[in-house]
């Protein structure tokens, strides 16, 4: 399967990999900040760009954008800050020592100086532990909530959108009026 083909089918699964806090922050219309002075709200600076690293192995950048592209990073920490409350904050933050702790008991270096396939082998072994612990035996599972955070901060940017599977359409668009349907070559619903 090539990456277009996972992210349709990632994009399709979003709705049943959100958790709460991630659904809230995507209805209720969460951006990334964009600024070039951005400064992270709820991470530390190394948390942010381990964060940052943590996406872009999840999406990497192709021939379209990657997650930090889309600043996916950015994205989850705004969620973080505005949808989620101190104690899951705290949770989250935590949770992402895991990533660090694996790649320096594995390969004896942070994270975030992993190559790529070395990345890709320590979240499939978060995913695997994560996948084999039972409901209810403690801990979040981390990884599932940073690839939908992940996923749900990529289609909601412009640089994933345009880049993505789908055309940008930026809402309210300019208004015409009366247009001919062969200039426009398709119908749109709104819901």
């Amino acid at each position: 399967m090539d990456r277009r083909e996972a992210l349709k089918a990632s994009s399709l699964l979003l709705g049943y990999t959100l958790t709460g806090g991630a659904a809230a922050a995507l209805m209720g219309g969460c951006k990334a900040e964009t600024s070039t002075d951005w400064k992270p709200s709820t991470f530390s600076k190394d948390e942010a760009e381990l964060m940052a690293e943590l996406c872009e192995t999840i999406l990497p950048k192709t021939n379209t954008p990657g997650a930090k592209d889309a600043l996916c990073h950015r994205y989850i920490d705004e969620m973080l800050t505005h949808f989620y409350d101190s104690k899951k904050q705290g949770e989250y933050r935590e949770a992402l020592k895991i990533f660090n702790d694996k790649a320096k008991s594995k390969y004896s270096r942070a994270f975030v100086a992993l190559n790529p396939n070395e990345r890709e082998e320590i979240l499939s072994l978060v995913a695997k532990e994560e996948k084999d612990r039972k409901d209810g035996e403690g801990g979040i599972k981390i990884f599932k909530e940073i690839k939908g955070a992940t996923i749900s901060g990529y289609f909601s940017s412009e640089a994933g959108a345009k880049g993505g599977l789908c055309e940008f359409l930026p809402v309210p668009g300019p208004y015409q009026g009366c247009i001919d349907y062969s200039t426009v070559g398709k119908g749109y619903v709104i819901l």
